[in-house]
């Protein structure tokens, strides 16, 4: 071995040797030419007086041209594979480069050059070749500089990390260095292939008591099948130029020597001599020689190739290559692919080793990317605005649409990103299983966004919707598309039921979720669940939620004043009153139920609210102060406020602001606390607050209280009749008996103010009267 080593060694240096001394006497020829001669001396003459123009100092000027032609001859030498700028501060003396031969055919032309001028080494030749050099040395000392840059080593993962030990030993192993190793290594797109290749590549390269291993990646994703064999050899020699000189293994590209071909007689000559018919076959035999003298170790990791457009005869053909070379030593190779049961049988028999990624289970890192994401100031917001609402996370769910590593990452930094912007405005799982959809199911996805965009859509059984909206050529998974569905609510069993098809399952959307941070309620949120960005600044969730906890607060007086101004002007805009009601509705009644610290407080948050200057705002606020649920404190300021005579009084004084619904709206805010309403056991006396405020405006007995005790039992809403009989027998009498008294004038002018109508006339008014006291009538009777 070592002897044939050697015989490797010799036939090169002895190569080198010719070239040079070829290279000398083209030299002398060249150079004793009379019209070289010339043709120089006007170049020089040229640049004299260029730089003398120029007012450019000469010597500079020599100076520049020679670091740019160093330059040239540097990059005309990196494309001919005589020397690479990554080896260049490397010598292998096995296998030297060509540059050792045309170094010293340079000397030695030197040498001989300055015996005539009578000096060896002169000032002038140092000052004219220092910058040629400084050329020459430019390029590999920037290569240099970029090898002493850390890179961002890849993220890795249990299983990458354990293929990679695999490769590692497998390569490493004794019995494999006699001949070439073959290693497959199957997963999906993405699992991390491919890292692990470059995990192995890393240590394999660490080891210093291995031969110095080269690494050559091939990417044959759209490469043609007729020229795979011929772009695998061009990627090995470019692979192998970084540490050992392929110039003797390097032709000219054979369009050039076709174009050669085609012209005159000359060229043909040349392209006769410059076209190097070697086999495939023969030109690896000759590789391993010289890497195997050298004390190399290529490793060729192929990827891609199940992606190639004729992926089979691509296969085919790398197959027959190297199972014609499986002896041969210091090359080997790595298919990474995807799990491809066409393939199987031809990989077998040239890779007998194989790796297969497990497939992962993300459900771990979604919960973390979930605690990451929802830190305790997030969760209690969250808990705070959905109160009992049972939000329903879907890690497995998601963790079926990550194929990959690579999805994951991807998806992580998708949600991180867009977080900081959309966190407290949409549910994170909603976010996320949404996002995995459109980067990794799409066909699922675009059927949801059509599914929620269709504003006509009531009703169709599941299998038809499949059918409608995915193609049998999809093969997609029944129960996945269901399961998706079903997690925003758009799957109803019950349907089909009601319409007497059976247990049939089908696609509604009548179910959806009333929670304020839902998917559906509000088409800004919508759209920013799929764009991942907020579309409208006016409308959020946390502005909402803030201004009322500062409202609750213990903050200063000018701070919750202005918190409670903002959301009566929230609420009269009509861009953001519906937004900011719901809101209210859903939770934020109950902070301003439990967590108002002071009366002063609850008294402001009334009066601002009854002066909203729209009449149908201000019933809306008021009426968005209800309870919902029994999540509110019975001993909190603002209970005992409401149950108070003070507030009985405070609303008395605030009458001249009274719309029509101002006191229906307030009734209906104590009768939010009847056990019917609430399913409660607890008894809250709503009853006698809702009297007394009755009977404070008949105590009134000015023109403003009658009209508003008039139009309040006149009205013909739904809800006033079960408010009147939440009052007792001996209030109704009296109500009864105060509007029977009523005849002021005033009353009219004060009544034609609140319903804001031309003022009635006499008979208009006595029918108002009437209908008043035939509600009252009739709730007595019952």
């Amino acid at each position: 071995m070592n002897t044939w080593m050697n015989m490797v060694t010799f036939s090169r240096y002895t190569t080198l040797i010719l070239y040079g001394v070829i290279t000398y006497i083209l030299f002398l020829i060249m150079s004793s030419v009379t019209i070289i001669q010339e043709l120089l001396l006007a170049w020089t003459n040229l640049l004299q007086k260029t730089f003398n123009a120029s007012n450019f100092t000469p010597s500079y000027g020599y100076a520049t041209l020679l670091f740019l032609a160093g330059f040239a001859v540097n990059k005309i030498a990196d494309n001919f594979s005589i020397y690479n700028s990554k080896r260049y501060w490397q010598f292998n003396w096995r296998y030297p480069s060509l540059m050792l031969s045309v170094t010293c055919t340079i000397a030695i032309w030197l040498f001989f050059e300055s015996r005539e001028t009578g000096s060896l080494i002169s000032l002038e030749l140092v000052l004219l070749y220092l910058p040629l050099i400084a050329g020459l040395v430019f390029l590999p000392a920037l290569e240099l500089l970029k090898t002493r840059i850390e890179t961002d080593k890849p993220k890795s993962n249990d299983s990458t990390q354990h293929i990679a030990k695999q490769i590692e030993e497998t390569l490493c192993y004794e019995k494999n260095k006699a001949k070439s190793t073959r290693i497959l290594i199957c997963g999906p797109f993405g699992v991390g292939k491919t890292t692990a290749i470059n995990l192995a590549v890393d240590k394999l390269k660490n080891k210093k008591e291995l031969p110095k291993l080269v690494h050559c990646n091939i990417d044959l994703w759209g490469v043609e099948a007729e020229s795979i064999i011929q772009y695998v050899l061009d990627e090995v020699l470019i692979a192998l130029s970084s540490e050992i000189d392929m110039c003797k293994f390097r032709s000219l590209p054979s369009h050039y020597i076709s174009a050669m071909n085609a012209g005159n007689t000359s060229s043909k000559i040349f392209a006769a001599f410059m076209h190097k018919p070697t086999s495939p076959d023969a030109l690896l035999k000759s590789l391993s020689d010289v890497i195997n003298t050298a004390n190399l170790r290529l490793l060729v990791t192929i990827q891609d190739l199940d992606r190639n457009q004729k992926a089979l005869d691509s296969l085919h053909a790398l197959a027959g290559l190297l199972d014609r070379l499986e002896e041969l030593q210091g090359i080997d190779y790595i298919f990474a692919g995807e799990n491809r049961p066409e393939f199987s049988d031809t990989l077998l028999r040239i890779c007998p080793i194989r790796f297969d990624f497990f497939i992962p289970n993300f459900i771990k890192q979604i919960n973390e990317l979930e605690s990451e994401l929802i830190d305790a100031d997030m969760q209690e917001y969250y808990q705070r605005a959905l109160l009992d609402q049972y939000i329903p996370g879907c890690p497995q769910l998601i963790n079926q649409l990550l194929p990959s590593f690579r999805a994951l990452h991807t998806l992580e930094e998708q949600i991180k990103s867009a977080w900081l912007e959309l966190g407290g405005e949409v549910l994170f799982y909603d976010f996320v299983l949404l996002q995995a959809l459109k980067n990794n199911n799409p066909s699922i996805y675009d059927a949801l966004i059509v599914l929620l965009n269709n504003k006509s859509f009531k009703s169709q059984p599941l299998t038809e919707f499949i059918a409608d909206n995915f193609s049998p050529d999809d093969n997609l998974d029944k129960e996945l598309i269901k399961s998706c569905l079903d997690y925003f609510h758009l799957i109803d069993i019950f349907k089909a039921i009601e319409e007497g098809k059976g247990r049939e399952t089908n696609v509604s959307k009548d179910n959806v979720p009333a929670h304020v941070l839902s998917f559906y309620k509000y088409e800004h949120i919508i759209s920013s669940l799929i764009e991942g960005r907020l579309t409208t600044k006016k409308l959020k969730q946390k502005h909402v939620f803030e201004t009322l906890n500062k409202i609750a607060s213990g903050g200063s007086r000018y701070i919750k004043n202005q918190a409670i101004t903002d959301l009566c002007a929230a609420v009269e805009d009509n861009e953001t009153s519906g937004f900011w009601l719901e809101s209210i509705k859903h939770y934020g009644w109950h902070i301003l139920y439990n967590e108002i610290k002071d009366e002063a407080t609850v008294k402001q948050l009334f009066e601002k609210a009854i002066n909203v200057r729209s009449p149908r705002k201000s019933l809306e606020l008021l009426t968005s102060f209800i309870v919902k649920s029994e999540q509110f404190d019975p001993e909190s300021v603002f209970m005992k406020y409401l149950l108070s005579e003070r507030i009985i009084n405070d609303l008395f004084e605030q009458r001249t602001s009274f719309t029509r619904g101002t006191l229906f709206a307030l009734l209906k805010v104590y009768k939010g606390f009847s056990p019917r309403r609430r399913f409660s056991s607890e008894q809250i006396d709503y009853k006698i607050p809702m009297k007394n405020l009755i009977l404070q405006f008949i105590d009134g007995k000015d023109s403003v209280s009658e009209a508003i005790l008039l139009y309040l039992f006149s009205n013909d809403a739904d809800d006033i009749p079960d408010l009147v009989s939440a009052l007792d027998i001996e209030t109704l009498n009296k109500v009864r008996s105060f509007i029977v008294n009523i005849k002021s004038k005033d009353t009219r002018a004060s009544y034609s103010k609140i319903v804001k109508r031309p003022e009635a006339s006499d008979s208009e008014f006595e029918g108002i009267k009437n209908d008043a006291l035939k509600l009252i009538s009739r709730v007595l009777r019952f």
